[in-house]
């Protein structure tokens, strides 16, 4: 029969055991030319056979073992007997060398019981090689770790400790998780990363022992705090303020407020026609929320300014503008902005790069860990700082931000490119002054609110955008 598996084999008989195994018989056929006692070349000749199972790696998505008759050998010179070398397969394990690397690769990116369980061997097998194959990447990892020009730093809790993760966010991908997050250590791993001279933007949270190991060990590196961060302490505000009024309300009127809370938390934009709705009437009849909901609102709006001059007139008229019966409430944003403003404002005028490729992969990280039982942190590492499947690469990426971008649909009104669920339909001319009604077109949700606006403060079908 054919060579299905190896050059220097050859496959004699295939069977299918059930609907999940394959058993295959095969033969190797080069013979050893010298003893391996003693070296002696063209003294040996065949004393038997041993019949021994192997597992392979899975085919067809099926177990699959490989029964082998291994010939023994006996040498004339030395008198010494052995059995027949095969050079593709682990004899310590009784698998072959593709099995091993199909193990060492899938257990970086799946639990170790559903490799076991592809591969038909025990738990403890895919364990053990796992650790081994995580102790030889985390070798050559020491040896070729350098930063990346966009650095983002967090922490992530995994096995009742909070954990340093850094990740390149031009990649999405981390470098290293730290067993800690604590000041001495952070500053020592920045201090002794190859390469750190050349970082030029780090991002991170507002976790100041952060911001001081990066000051000592890369000066030169510009620290932007995390804009969704700073955002979600206005929505966290917005929480409290609903939460206090909705413990004054009657039980049936404290249940709708509590069913419309994430109707605060939304942008404008964010909101379906029941959601605005349902909102302007708490609004209208509630100045208690009214007060909070447009204080959190005018906050969100200082990161659509384009510049960081315009952003810090923006951010010290909004601290202006508290009122004084709310001052307690923003106090947390007012604090925080005051002391963490420098690196606030540093994403206006640095690339306004953002953590979401850190946060993102702090969320594949956990997940891993609770998919699996009883995991180590070195494994949980390996797997953080390994687990990229073959194929992998950037180009895909690209591909895939490709097809992204050419999706996108773009407004006639403000010639924006927004995903087709973001566009709304819209009457070229209102109705009430003429227009046809199958004379639509479809515009960003921006764009339309703007063009309905003008339709009841102007007397014409033109707007301020085409006059």
């Amino acid at each position: 029969m054919s060579n299905h598996f190896y050059p220097e084999w050859t496959v004699l008989a295939v069977r299918e055991v059930g609907d999940d195994v394959y058993e295959v018989d095969a033969s190797y056929d080069v013979a050893p030319e010298a003893c391996l006692k003693c070296g002696v070349v063209g003294q040996l000749y065949k004393h038997g056979t041993k019949a021994i199972r192997y597992v392979d790696a899975p085919v067809h998505g099926r177990q699959t073992f490989i029964n082998v008759k291994r010939a023994r050998y006996r040498c004339r010179d030395c008198g010494g007997t052995f059995m027949q070398p095969l050079l593709d397969m682990d004899d310590e394990r009784r698998m072959t060398h593709r099995c091993r690397t199909y193990i060492q690769r899938q257990c970086l990116l799946k639990p170790n019981t559903h490799v076991a369980e592809d591969v038909g061997v025990d738990e403890k097998v895919v364990r053990q090689i796992g650790k081994a194959n995580a102790e030889r990447l985390f070798e050559q990892h020491a040896a070729g770790i350098r930063a990346p020009r966009i650095m983002g730093m967090d922490e992530l809790f995994l096995g009742d400790e909070m954990r340093a993760i850094f990740v390149d966010i031009e990649t999405s991908w981390p470098f290293e998780i730290l067993p800690n997050r604590w000041a001495k250590p952070v500053t020592n791993f920045l201090y002794n990363l190859p390469g750190r001279d050349k970082v030029e933007v780090v991002t991170m949270d507002m976790w100041k022992p952060y911001k001081v190991a990066v000051q000592h060990a890369m000066p030169q590196a510009v620290v932007i705090i995390d804009k969704w961060h700073v955002m979600r302490m206005a929505n966290d505000v917005m929480d409290v303020a609903r939460r206090r009024y909705q413990g004054l309300l009657t039980m049936k009127d404290r249940k709708a407020l509590k069913a419309r809370k994430a109707a605060f938390l939304k942008r404008p934009f964010q909101l379906s026609p029941r959601e605005q709705l349902d909102l302007d009437g708490w609004l209208k009849n509630t100045p208690e929320l009214r007060g909070a909901y447009e204080l959190k609102e005018a906050f969100m709006d200082i990161w659509r300014h384009r510049k960081r001059d315009l952003a810090k007139e923006a951010l010290d008229a909004w601290r202006a503008s508290i009122p004084e019966h709310l001052r307690g409430l923003f106090r947390p944003i007012v604090t925080a902005t005051t002391n963490w403003e420098p690196e606030i404002l540093n994403y206006f005028d640095n690339g306004r790069f953002t953590n979401a490729p850190t946060e993102a992969r702090n969320r594949v990280v956990k997940m891993t860990n609770r998919l699996g039982a009883g995991y180590s942190f070195d494994m949980i590492r390996a797997r953080a700082l390994f687990g990229k499947r073959p194929g992998r690469v950037r180009a895909e990426k690209a591909a895939a931000e490709a097809a992204r971008l050419a999706s996108l649909v773009t407004c006639p009104s403000c010639k924006g490119l927004f995903e087709p669920a973001a566009m709304e339909w819209q009457q070229n001319v209102p109705i009430r002054l003429g227009g046809d009604p199958s004379d639509r077109i479809r515009v960003c949700r921006e764009c339309h609110r703007f063009h309905t606006l003008t339709w009841f403060t102007h007397g014409s079908a033109s707007t301020p955008k085409s006059e």
